[in-house]
């Protein structure tokens, strides 16, 4: 019965700011502006440039010490057991401790929802209580305590999820962190709880690469077309906020690119959901295709990958090409999981997009460093010790030799192959050199 108590209260709660939404007029209603700059008042100087230097991409990764760890883990433990008796919603995290208290108390789990709040043990715990209540709203009891799988969404979870109107960008920002695009005038379902269901999943699988918890996650909202209220039911932004406000996601910036001021109304709907650290991340892009996509590129978003185009039209092939990845990789059991490549990895394949991968091209320029500071008739004999000492560089600064495999899936390359490989494009090298 308490269940059904939080959830219409959160229905409620969801009605009384959809109102938002019965006119399209820009006047007194539209508070973006202003609930940006109160978050952002409400941040010390530094908290400020920290903030502006996550958006536009140029942030460093916390150092995480054994220390930091061990001392974080102990104090997410003491705040979860303080708050679990009195939290409102800690009825789904108490029951999934009951069911499994290893799935709840497994380190891999708390230190995504630790990084994703920086390390601050309650504002952790709080997240970590609100993602299991959220868990179990949208998948139930029975997968409460799994690990959601493409094998855990039905038929119309699939449909919604493979039409692409939320997609994982294939590349990084300039930062290193994951883009999750969403194209609202696109959506496609049977029912709301569909595309809900979908998004979980695509966050979850987000959140499996320890580069993207570290990192965090840069949001692209893109609707540069004609706004239609139609196509937008009134919980729809409340929750959506929702799993964003409780699954283990550090959140960097969020992107609204538009064309018709209508859709501020859902904007404005949105930055009453969002928490205050997250208003601070907001920014709103007008203007067509090219303006917006410009404006996104000083923000170190790889725009190049944008799903759509001048034409308008969603385009799917690398949507569709993760979502096969993802069934041959949950469907191995045990292996671990690559999601999106870093760029610290050196990748080997064919075609413009390794060449121009960052951590190819550093070991490219490794290359000719070596070749320039070591005498060419020396350089045959010395060949293995230079390619064991690239190889070791790119591994000493977090670097995998990574390759995809017959079925698209992402595979570290064991270390015999690695010299074999780095060694036939050295050769290559110096033989261009000598031409």
């Amino acid at each position: 019965m308490e269940e059904e108590v939080v959830n219409y209260n959160f229905v409620r709660a969801t009605e009384s700011k959809a109102g938002m939404l019965e006119s399209d007029e820009i006047g007194p209603g539209d508070k973006i502006d202003s609930l940006i700059a109160n978050a952002l008042n409400q941040l010390s100087l530094d908290e400020r440039e920290t903030v502006y230097y996550e958006m536009h991409g140029v942030d460093e990764v916390i150092n995480e010490t054994p220390e930091l760890v061990n001392t974080s883990l102990n104090l997410l433990e003491i705040e979860l057991e303080r708050i679990k008796a009195t939290h409102r919603k800690a009825n789904a995290y108490k029951m999934a401790e009951e069911m499994s208290p290893d799935f709840v108390h497994d380190q891999t789990l708390r230190m995504k929802f630790l990084r994703s709040e920086k390390f601050d043990a309650e504002r952790s715990a709080e997240r970590m209580i609100r993602f299991f209540d959220c868990k179990l709203h949208f998948f139930g009891q029975e997968k409460l305590c799994n690990n959601i799988t493409l094998q855990d969404l039905d038929k119309d979870d699939l449909k919604a999820l493979k039409a692409g109107f939320m997609q994982i960008l294939p590349v990084r920002d300039r930062a290193g962190r994951a883009v999750f695009l969403a194209v609202p005038s696109k959506q496609t379902f049977n029912n709301p709880i569909n595309k809900y269901r979908g998004l979980f999943y695509l966050v979850m699988a987000m959140s499996e690469d320890v580069e993207t918890q570290k990192r965090g996650v840069s949001i692209v909202v893109y609707n540069v077309e004609k706004f239609e209220r139609d196509k937008y039911d009134n919980d729809a932004v409340a929750h959506t906020t929702w799993i964003q406000n409780s699954v283990p996601m550090k959140t960097c910036a969020v992107h609204y690119c538009i064309s018709d001021s209508a859709f501020r109304s859902v904007i404005n709907i949105a930055m009453h959901f969002f928490s205050e650290d997250t208003r601070a991340r907001v920014k709103v892009h007008f203007g067509t295709h090219l303006e917006c996509t410009y404006s996104l590129m000083t923000f170190g978003c790889p725009v190049h990958c944008l799903p759509v185009g001048l034409d308008g039209k969603l385009k799917r092939k690398a949507h569709l090409e993760f979502i096969r990845m993802r069934q041959q990789q949950e469907a191995r059991v045990g292996l671990p999981r690559i999601v999106l490549p870093s760029h610290d990895d050196v990748l080997f394949g064919r075609g413009k997009p390794y060449r121009q991968h960052i951590a190819n091209l550093r070991l490219h320029e490794m290359m000719e460093e070596e070749m320039k500071q070591t005498e060419s008739s020396s350089l045959k004999s010395k060949r293995m010790l230079t390619i064991e000492k690239l190889t070791e560089a790119i591994r000493h600064e977090g670097g995998r030799f990574l390759q995809q495999d017959e079925v698209g899936c992402w595979v570290e390359l064991d270390e015999k192959v690695v010299h074999e490989k780095v060694n036939r494009s050295f050769r290559t090298r110096l033989r261009n050199n000598k031409q």
